[in-house]
């Protein structure tokens, strides 16, 4: 696909809920394959659903895509502003003779269903003027039909290749509702005809329309555009992925803090490799990588942990001063009152424990204010008795000599003390953790102990051996 030029592509969600991860996926394919060849990235609101429909759904869509950084092109396109184009289209239709009104009742459509015919049996396909006219003038209500001539479609799809459906497979379908409004089918070929799109990338859900869609661009002379079906995302049951599976919409990942790179980085590999070991993407590499012919046909499961690990990667690429900027943006007050240089080394520290924003500041509690809960279970067992008590009070002792507050002395303090009480050195870690921030787990112990100071790490492990052992 390498001589495609200045191709136009379109997103078209309907805003009936929130962008999910699947719908987030389409519209980054079809942004990688428009920038990547100079082309043009439209954004389509397919809100012709009025009882669905609403505009919150509207703008949370567009919000999301703008903090994912795909930027569409011009002004969106509501479908809802275009019903009289449909309309004359659907008239069009008429009068060229490729489609017809169709006055079956629904009673009528059951019977023939419970006789065996799953498809509309064409009662009438050929109706006279004069009978038609008889059924308007008595007030009947009606559809309208595309009228499936004999033969077969085919097309050439961009991954799954020649795609052939025989006409006698296919319906007479519905592009007009009995309330006059046109079907999704015959909306989308009206729309990406006016708006000039070459290139229709959807998800595979839609292959079993493209034939038919193809039919009314026929209809009505159209140039037909080029098609992309891109495979699903799964759950780990390997079904499609919904909200049963637990996998959060777009919306949630922004407020959880994520990288909105991170998050692009891990769609395009649902589905798409780049021909190379490398997992770690921004935007722009993506762009500049990014080859339909590199889609994969097979389904892609959805891996929260591969999610995570990519995350992790791009918040540990990031400048601290970004992650502060990131973090204020969702809790202006965090480290508030403390200098940059101390909220920086905190930053850097915590960089290797961060999937996200949010983990930064989830973890970060306890370098701004003493402990004010202590891990039950860690205190049952790291400091469990009397003796524990008269070896950190050693350690402390040791640490208030300490003159050069560094690292490796600190680290040499307590291992001395360990080693001439003939205890793992691990006796005397997981204690000093507990007091100085309250868990069990964390990051390097001596590093944190350099970044909080001396006179904040005195004090606390005072506090906790007033407070330690627990009473059973």
């Amino acid at each position: 696909m390498s001589d495609v030029k200045n191709p136009k592509v379109r997103f078209a969600p309907s805003p009936t809920g929130q962008l999910h991860l699947g719908s987030a996926r389409t519209a980054l394919f079809n942004y990688l394959y428009a920038k990547h060849h100079d082309g043009s990235f439209y954004l389509r609101i397919e809100d012709t659903d009025k009882a669905r429909s609403k505009q919150e759904h509207v703008e949370q869509i567009c919000s999301s895509l703008e903090w994912l950084g795909l930027k569409w092109d011009g002004e969106p396109l509501f479908q809802s502003a275009r019903l009289n184009e449909y309309h004359n289209v659907v008239q069009t239709l008429l009068d060229n003779n490729s489609a017809y009104r169709c006055f079956c009742s629904k009673d009528v459509l059951e019977t023939a269903r419970v006789e065996g015919s799953y498809k509309y049996p064409g009662t009438c396909r050929n109706l006279s003027e004069e009978n038609i006219k008889m059924h308007m003038n008595s007030g009947e209500g009606f559809v309208v039909r595309l009228s499936i001539p004999e033969g077969e479609t085919h097309f050439d799809d961009m991954i799954y290749g020649t795609v052939h459906v025989k006409h006698d497979e296919i319906d007479d379908f519905i592009i007009a509702r009995s309330d006059g409004n046109p079907t999704y089918n015959l909306v989308v070929v009206v729309d990406d005809h006016e708006m000039e799109i070459t290139h229709v990338i959807r998800g595979e859900d839609h292959i079993s329309n493209t034939p038919k869609q193809i039919l009314i661009y026929n209809a009505l002379g159209y140039t037909v555009p080029e098609f992309a079906h891109l495979p699903m995302i799964l759950g780990p049951d390997k079904k499609r992925l919904s909200k049963r599976h637990g996998a959060p919409g777009v919306q949630q990942f922004k407020n959880d803090g994520y990288l909105p790179d991170a998050l692009l980085n891990y769609l395009a590999l649902l589905g798409w490799n780049p021909g190379s070991d490398d997992e770690i993407f921004t935007l722009n590499e993506l762009i500049a990588l990014f080859e339909m012919s590199h889609v994969h046909k097979k389904g892609a499961v959805y891996d929260e942990q591969k999610l995570t690990w990519i995350s992790g990667q791009h918040m540990s690429r990031l400048g601290t001063a970004n992650i502060l900027g990131g973090i204020h943006a969702i809790n202006k007050d965090w480290g508030d009152g403390f200098d940059t240089q101390y909220i920086y080394s905190v930053l850097d520290l915590l960089k290797q424990r961060s999937k996200s924003l949010l983990d930064f500041i989830d973890q970060s509690s306890y370098f701004f204010s003493d402990p004010q809960f202590y891990d039950e279970k860690s205190s049952k067992k790291n400091w469990k008795d009397d003796a524990t008590s008269q070896i950190m009070n050693d350690f402390k002792k040791r640490l208030e000599a300490v003159e050069e507050w560094d690292a490796d002395l600190i680290e040499t303090s307590l291992r001395k003390i360990a080693e001439e009480n003939n205890l793992s050195a691990g006796k005397l870690i997981h204690p000093t953790r507990l007091a100085l921030s309250g868990i069990p787990s964390g990051p390097s112990l001596f590093t944190l102990m350099t970044i909080l100071g001396k006179d904040v790490c005195i004090r606390r492990l005072t506090k906790a051996l007033n407070i330690f052992p627990l009473e059973s």
